[in-house]
């Protein structure tokens, strides 16, 4: 009874494990949370993916899959640098849009510091 026990819990532990990276990962009317899949820049636009569902935002989405940052942005740089550090960490990343627009326009970014 104790190894069954002990074979349960050490499964439980090894899910958890697996899915709790993914656990904030979501978007809402207004925002993305969770790590970026895919970035790439064409004509003037960065396209940004995450592991969330773009297609729930209050805006008009790329290809239902994308948010975007124009190159012209004054704190394009910044936010790039903070997108390039979130991905090469693995942190989480979150991406305000503004509402209703017509590419999803990120309007700031944040991470969070993942150490647990």
């Amino acid at each position: 009874m104790k190894k069954q026990l002990f074979i349960f819990s050490m499964s439980l532990l090894v899910c958890l494990a697996v899915f709790s990276s993914n656990v904030y990962a979501a978007c809402t009317s207004n925002s993305c949370y969770g790590q970026i899949e895919r970035l790439y820049i064409s004509g003037g636009t960065l396209y940004i993916s995450t592991d969330g569902d773009e297609s729930l935002l209050d805006c008009t989405s790329p290809a239902s899959v994308y948010v975007t940052l124009t190159t012209d942005n004054p704190n394009f740089k910044n936010y790039y640098a903070m997108m390039l550090t979130s991905m090469s960490l693995n942190n989480n990343i979150g991406l305000r849009i503004e509402n209703g627009s017509s590419r999803c326009s990120v309007v700031y970014t944040y991470m969070d510091n993942n150490t647990n």
